[in-house]
């Protein structure tokens, strides 16, 4: 299954490769979104976590399929299939499969020139501290994230849990194929981790279809992905976003 996965991570370097070339059609949006999709589907299946340098690669790829040179082509795309919407769903998907390889309290970051991805782990028994994000002290931060007026904060509050749920009852199995600086000692049955999620999409608000009836103020798409998911608590996730455009 090892070998799955890193035919997987050549298939990654491949496609972004050729999206470098910015030679394409809408079509080839689409086939770039399902080859994302198979990636992460047989990553997860093959128990197999990328390199760090293949990491970034797959957020490359997305971060290229999301330039706003291609509106157009979503434009043409979205006639077809909801693909920029899809690449949500397969990027929070990514992200949880990076993040359950992850260290407790091991914080991953990468900025590209349309995204902004902060991945961490947490004891469920003791989430560190509340989320912030983005945390625009960062190493590596472009100028648009660093002037990002869009916030998110999540109290640890709501990451409280009073029940301890063994892991061998509710995990996937023990990954086996994994990079190095991923890799995690093996944990008590009764521990239990949070994967914590956060993207600013840079570009995704432009590109999603508008919305029936159009939305007054658009802004920049930001996203969380919790899992497991916490129980509701207060207070709860408090968002900032800034406008990009005002329709009168």
């Amino acid at each position: 299954m090892t070998l799955a996965g890193e035919g997987m991570s050549q298939i990654v370097r491949s496609l972004l490769e050729l999206l470098q070339r910015r030679s394409y059609y809408s079509g080839d949006l689409l086939f770039s979104t399902e080859i994302l999709r198979n990636v992460t589907d047989t990553f997860k299946r093959a128990t197999y976590i990328p390199a760090p340098d293949d990491v970034q690669k797959f957020f490359q790829v997305v971060s290229h399929m999301l330039d706003l040179e291609n509106l157009e082509k979503w434009e043409d795309a979205h006639q077809v299939a909801p693909g920029a919407a899809l690449l949500m769903r397969i990027l929070e998907d990514f992200i949880h499969l990076i993040g359950e390889a992850q260290k407790p309290f091991q914080s991953f970051l990468v900025v590209t020139n349309n995204l902004m991805v902060t991945i961490q782990r947490e004891p469920v028994s003791a989430v560190s501290s509340d989320i912030n994000f983005p945390m625009k002290g960062r190493r590596g931060m472009k100028d648009w994230a660093r002037t990002s007026e869009d916030k998110l904060y999540i109290p640890k509050k709501v990451f409280t849990i009073y029940i301890y749920i063994y892991i061998k009852k509710t995990a996937p199995p023990l990954l086996t194929s994994v990079n190095s600086s991923f890799l995690t000692e093996p944990e008590s049955e009764t521990t239990m981790y949070y994967v914590i999620g956060a993207i600013l999409y840079r570009t995704l608000g432009l590109i999603l279809p508008a919305p029936i009836p159009p939305a007054v103020i658009n802004s920049k798409i930001l996203t969380v992905t919790v899992r497991p998911e916490p129980q509701l608590s207060e207070p709860m996730v408090e968002l900032e976003l800034s406008p990009l455009i005002n329709v009168s």
